[in-house]
């Protein structure tokens, strides 16, 4: 059975121009911010102008350098620290003025990064630089609805009634640079846009607001008298330290896991090989889906422990050369819900669970546990399994030798639309071509898979 340019190239290149109207979107949109700060900001209605000038311009170096930090928070989770000038500024600035500084911080950050990493894309730029602006206007405009700034500089005990305002802002902040950033990753990566966006938004929800909380504290600081600012570096310290020490428990954690999961490798060598090559596979796999680092590090976490739920079956099972009765059948089928249930006691793996819970399913819909089919079934867990299936026919086992590459290929070819997902194997395929194991009969359009940017 052969494929072709037909609904795989056609998805992709569908993707790629909604990708492009998506980019030019948000470029669009920033622009009219900007052209709307620079219009209210050259009508001043006070005697300040001179005076916001010089703050906005503190603002930007601030926002670059904060810009250049990160806050890690898992593996490869990190939120960047300038979100704090970023607030900062909404609170004792106007907002069209903060916005231009804003907008000025993030743009000298992503030429800086240009710079330094000379392959990345443009379009990720334009993300980034739009997100920072939308989602900051969005704050701010939320804030002024609910006239936090007049009551926040107010005198007494009036600051008290500012809190809904500040919690607007920090909610429909944290709402809005999450968004712009899943839709280019949903368009890029053809992931379910509700999917990446639920992921997403738990996993950065607590640093970001607590990013916003210091930004709020510099904002306090910094109207009392501009000197005092430094004093905001003992926040952002405790802050950095405690996500520090976090990111590096739940590492602990995990590697624990890990090392739960080796132990079921260690029983065949042949399976310990195999557990290690899809490793490499899934991640690269993942990354040349368009999956962020990050996502794609969720797949690759899910294949280091997608077969956990063997840990309690016998290797009178594991290893019996014949067929299996039902009842050894069933209790094979068990070992992906068993992985997922031990894996959801431990929060560094709460986004990979559905990838080891589903990596036996069919695009069908006839494979187990849950009998899900085509898109129902989480990206990264089909991304496991056409890796593994690929691996596993390629590899010895102590009852037969693996396939040839070309053997392999042809068989995943066969279960494209049946077994795996086609655009997935579509490009494992040209992984395969382009590291030179595999070479089609026929060179031509019909293993065409589009090449993209690199997403945000």
């Amino acid at each position: 059975m052969g494929y072709g340019r037909t609904d795989c190239g056609r998805g992709i290149l569908k993707r790629e121009r909604w990708l492009r109207v998506y980019v030019a979107a948000i470029a669009s949109g920033t622009v009219a911010v900007g052209w709307w700060s620079v219009y209210i900001a050259l009508h001043p209605t006070s005697h300040r102008q001179l005076s916001w000038l010089l703050t906005g311009l503190a603002f930007i170096a601030m926002g670059w350098v904060a810009s250049r930090s990160q806050v890690y928070f898992g593996p490869s989770s990190a939120v960047a620290m300038g979100t704090i000038p970023q607030i900062a500024a909404l609170l004792v600035l106007p907002l069209p003025v903060a916005l231009l500084a804003i907008a000025g911080s993030k743009i000298l950050s992503e030429m800086s990064i240009r710079l330094q990493s000379r392959n990345r894309p443009a379009k990720a730029m334009v993300v980034n630089v739009g997100g920072a602006v939308f989602a900051n206007f969005a704050a701010g405009l939320a804030f002024h609805a609910l006239d936090g700034q007049a009551y926040l500089w107010a005198s007494s005990w009036k600051p008290i009634l500012a809190f809904p305002g500040l919690l607007a802002m920090a909610i429909s902040y944290h709402l809005v640079d999450v968004l712009v950033v899943v839709i280019a990753i949903s368009l890029y990566s053809s992931e379910s846009p509700f999917a990446v966006f639920s992921s997403t938004f738990r996993s950065v929800l607590v640093p970001s607001l607590s990013l916003v909380l210091v930004g709020v504290i510099f904002a306090l600081l910094w109207h009392a008298s501009w000197v005092l600012f430094p004093l905001v570096l003992v926040p952002v310290w405790y802050s950095s330290k405690s996500f520090a020490n976090l990111a590096r428990q739940r590492q602990e954690t995990m590697e624990a896991v890990f090392k739960m999961a080796e132990s079921i490798d260690y029983r065949d060598t042949l399976t310990y090989e195999h557990s290690k090559r899809l490793v490499d596979l899934t991640r690269r796999l993942a990354k040349s889906l368009g999956l962020i680092s990050e996502r794609a590090e969720e797949v690759v976490l899910a294949a280091r422990v997608h077969d956990l739920g063997k840990i309690g079956i016998s290797n009178d099972i594991l290893h019996k050369q014949g067929m299996l009765t039902e009842e050894e059948r069933r209790i094979i089928e068990d070992h992906p819900v068993i992985g997922a249930d031990i894996l959801s006691s431990y929060s560094g793996f709460r986004e990979s669970l559905a990838f080891v819970r589903h990596h036996h399913e069919r695009w069908d819909g006839r494979g187990y546990p849950d009998g899900l089919r085509g898109e129902e079934i989480p990206l990264g867990a089909r991304i496991i399994t056409v890796a593994d299936s690929f691996d596993a026919m390629t590899s010895d086992r102590p009852y037969r030798r693996g396939m040839s590459v070309e053997e392999a290929v042809t068989r995943l070819k066969d279960g494209m639309g049946t077994q795996f997902d086609p655009t997935v194997t579509a490009k494992f395929i040209q992984i395969l071509i382009e590291d030179g194991a595999y070479a089609p009969p026929e060179p031509g359009p019909d293993l065409r898979v589009l090449r993209m940017e690199t997403g945000a």
